[in-house]
């Protein structure tokens, strides 16, 4: 039962070690367990062969006594190493590294009594052990190093996977399960072999190489780059990395060819003293001890393989030289990411604190964003749009504004993006609109001459199975007439979204509500797109209003383009007025709406009701 247990471990240690693998932690843990194992196996193989030689007379007691000893020291270093083994993430965390001190002097304290304290020997038939303190001191530090391995695959519940757990508590159980028929039957000398076969399982469930390499280009897989990265930060240790998007521009797709390329980027790429992983079919990052060694295959890359292959590609390039810039592996994930989905593909960019502090600012505003949806941080203010023809305020439109935790108010520009991009903008949208039906429902407004309010509607609410259905099931809740909502909608130069948008329109076009183009004319839509939307109005960008002043051919732009919704019998928006001589020249153009800060900047509910009531008793 030794020798086979020892086999195994001989045979396994030779594929661990040929195997291609990462230079984890973990890893090393589990060889310096395995090791250790190995050589405590043979020294309970010699310690058997020197009690049943010095039952017999032909071996001396005194050294028999020392091989027995050497054993239970072997024995206990084995509990001990997988003790450290397994409570390696959380020993190593542990910035004071009290629980290591803890147990080395718990361990150094039983080295010490095994040498110390007396020991026995028993040999009669085929039953053959030691016995006295010095075994006592052994079994009991053995009981105590198993226990605790047990606990530690339960610390940190949350981010051990349940894999793991099962590993570890089957390793130990093999171990408690062995020394009880061994000390029930003596003449079973099963614990070395459980020790082994706890070892190979381990293997198995947890340190299998093959388990992360990706099988198309043999490199590592993206689990495997979070272990690697977790494994630096835990140590402290700065890294590099290059991280590759690459955009296949083939003109006729073809799988075989794609392969090919992806096999020869890894290829490429993979070089002594870096580690490549592949993420996606996409996406590829290259972590390297030093930056200098990335900067070199950086210039080397770009100068070698795009373009080449059967498969012509662009390159999108993220170096990341310092890692420490990021604070920890969620964070270096996050941040290639975040970084490289914002690189257009040919270009480069070398990330640097300023990159980092931005991620964190976006991630900072992502939360709050869902923090306001779910605590009643969502405010929405109203800006007046004066009408040239009444020569009054009779619409205005509902602008969204959001509090964080901490009660400060956050500005749409900085936001919106923010939730388009994470799918927050469909509840926030929701909520702006349930508060705009909710203040119209009061009537007060219409009393005040106020005719309509304007509320965006963001594409990414198209993106619903029934868009329509939500904002007709909210004026039927507040029992509003659909003439009072006018929803101002932005141009797309997506097909697809466009023949979203444009049957939801018509759908609710039938029912009564009606429809801006807001910010015309900076978007990427084309004419037959603008003409077949049925809109009532549109709204002409800030932007607009300021080119118009700047030069001469602005001006003449902007006449021309204001001359066809003119002629198309369109009522126009224009926005961002700040002075008398803008207003005065805008009504001269011959805009149907005005609205910006001349006339007040958006202000809250209350706010909004006082001003209207300021200008009907002026």
């Amino acid at each position: 039962m030794q020798v086979c247990g020892l086999v195994m471990l001989l045979i396994l240690l030779v594929i661990l070690l040929r195997e291609k693998s990462l230079d984890l932690s973990r890893r090393r843990r589990f060889l310096i367990t395995m090791i250790s194992c190995i050589v405590c196996i043979v020294m309970d193989i010699l310690s058997v062969v020197a009690i049943v030689n010095a039952s017999n007379g032909q071996f001396p007691d005194m050294a028999t006594f020392i091989i027995c000893k050497i054993y239970l020291v072997l024995l206990v270093n084995v509990g001990y190493r997988t003790f450290i083994y397994v409570a390696g993430e959380f020993l190593e965390a542990d910035s004071h590294g009290v629980t290591r001190n803890v147990y080395r002097a718990i361990f150094l304290i039983c080295i010490i009594g095994i040498l110390v304290m007396p020991i026995e020997y028993y040999c009669e038939g085929r039953i053959v052990y030691s016995h006295g303190p010095a075994t006592w001191v052994a079994y009991s530090l053995a009981v105590i190093m198993l226990v605790s391995t047990i606990t530690m695959a339960f610390v940190g519940s949350e981010s051990t996977s349940r894999r793991r757990k099962r590993a570890i508590i089957i390793w130990q159980l093999c171990w408690a399960v062995a020394a009880f028929i061994q000390f029930m039957r003596p003449d079973l000398l099963v614990i070395s072999f459980a020790a082994a076969f706890g070892i190979v399982l381990v293997y198995a469930e947890l340190e299998n190489p093959n388990e992360g390499i990706d099988r198309v280009t043999g490199q590592f897989t993206y689990n495997e780059l979070f272990n690697y990265v977790a494994d630096h930060y835990r140590r402290g240790e700065k890294f590099s990395a290059m991280h590759l998007r690459v955009d296949y521009t083939a003109g006729n797709y073809d799988l075989s060819k794609e392969l090919a390329a992806i096999r020869g980027i890894t290829s490429f790429l993979n070089r002594e003293g870096s580690y490549v992983f592949r993420e996606s079919d996409r996406d590829f990052v290259v972590i390297y001890r030093e930056e200098e060694q990335m900067r070199r295959d950086y210039e080397r890359t770009r100068a070698e393989l795009e373009g080449s292959g059967d498969m012509s590609m662009q390159i999108a390039y993220l170096l990341i030289p310092d890692s420490t810039i990021l604070a920890n592996t969620d964070e270096f994930m996050q941040f290639q990411h975040f970084n490289v989905r914002r690189i257009d593909a040919g270009d480069c960019v070398i990330a640097g604190q300023k990159q980092a502090d931005e991620m964190r600012e976006y991630l900072k505003i992502r939360d709050q964003i869902v923090w306001a949806i779910t605590n009643d941080g969502i405010e929405v203010y109203y800006q007046p749009i004066f009408n040239v023809t009444k020569g009054s305020f009779t619409s205005a439109e509902a602008l969204v504004r959001i509090r964080d935790s901490e009660n400060n108010q956050i500005m749409p520009d900085r936001f919106i993006h923010i939730a388009e991009e994470n799918g927050l903008i469909v509840p926030v949208g929701k909520e702006v609109f349930r508060q705009v039906c909710a203040f119209l429902a009061k009537g007060e407004v219409q009393k005040l001459g106020i005719e309509y309010i304007e509320v965006n509607l963001s594409m990414v609410q198209f993106d619903e199975n029934e868009p329509a259905g939500f904002i007709q099931e909210m004026m039927d809740e507040y029992e509003i007439d659909p003439t009072w909502i006018n929803l101002e909608i932005t141009e797309t130069a997506d097909p697809e979204a466009r023949q979203m948008v444009l049957r939801n329109m018509e759908i609710l076009n039938e029912r009564g509500v009606r429809f801006s183009l807001d910010d015309f004319g900076t978007g990427r839509s084309n004419l037959d797109y603008f003409v077949a939307m049925p809109v009532d109005i549109v709204k002409f960008d800030y932007k607009f209003t300021h080119w118009y002043f700047e030069s001469g051919k602005a001006r003449y732009v902007v006449e021309s383009i204001f001359g066809i919704v003119d002629k198309m019998g369109l009522p126009t928006v224009m926005e961002g007025v700040e002075t008398k001589e803008e207003l005065d020249a805008m009504i001269e153009l011959g805009a149907t709406y005005v609205q910006g800060f001349y006339f007040s900047k958006p202000i809250p509910e209350v706010e909004f009701i006082e001003f209207l009531r300021s200008k009907a008793n002026d």
